[in-house]
């Protein structure tokens, strides 16, 4: 199950992007889940649409201005406003089209998307009947971003091939602990899908 607030393991991975913009005492980071860090030269990128796919990945795109000894702190960089978003009936069908990109599940899977609005509950996975499940809006602020609802999507997935396949991520079993609701397993899968996603959607 995936619920605010979001604390630990790599549900609280960054991306920050690192480089320096010429003439400019500014900075950019751009740090992988893995702990890979990239220099991103600004001249070469859009930076809105950058921070865009940053958002997707789950992250951020941040700089700060350096000089004289001085460092203000890390800013984000705006992103555009929220465009077209699918109607909720073609969210299930198009994050599964989405995986089916970036990892081919040995065992299928079905995605319930609620509509019901919850505060901090975003989403579950419940394994006798191989449900993902989805909350769209929340209480206060209505229909959720799409961005935000597809990592929703992969934290659900990742419980989902922990359990049906979890030698496809070097594991000869799951891992779960009772009481505990994220293994070491789970958070590896997780990584590890999002950064096939971020990877996709990096490609030119």
């Amino acid at each position: 199950m995936l619920c605010y607030p979001s604390n630990q393991g790599p549900a609280s991975w960054t991306i920050e992007a690192i480089g320096r913009v010429n003439l400019m005492s500014e900075q950019y980071w751009l740090i992988h889940p893995n702990g890979g860090r990239q220099q991103i030269n600004p001249d070469q990128f859009d930076l809105t649409h950058l921070a865009e796919q940053a958002k997707q990945f789950g992250g951020r795109l941040e700089f700060a201005s350096i000089g004289d000894g001085f460092r203000s702190e890390p800013r984000p960089i705006p992103t555009a406003g929220r465009g077209f978003e699918p109607p909720v009936s073609a969210l299930g069908p198009l994050f599964k089209s989405r995986l089916a990109l970036i990892h081919a599940c040995e065992v299928d899977f079905q995605v319930d998307v609620n509509t019901r609005p919850t505060h901090r509950v975003l989403g579950g996975y419940y394994k006798s009947r191989r449900l993902i499940r989805i909350y769209s809006h929340d209480r206060a602020e209505g229909r959720r971003p799409l961005e935000e609802l597809f990592d929703t999507f992969l934290h659900e997935v990742a419980h989902h091939l922990e359990y049906t396949e979890p030698d496809s991520f070097l594991a000869e079993e799951c891992e779960r602990v009772p009481g505990r609701m994220h293994s070491r397993l789970f958070w590896r899968i997780l990584g590890d899908l999002k950064s096939r996603w971020f990877d996709h959607i990096r490609r030119p």
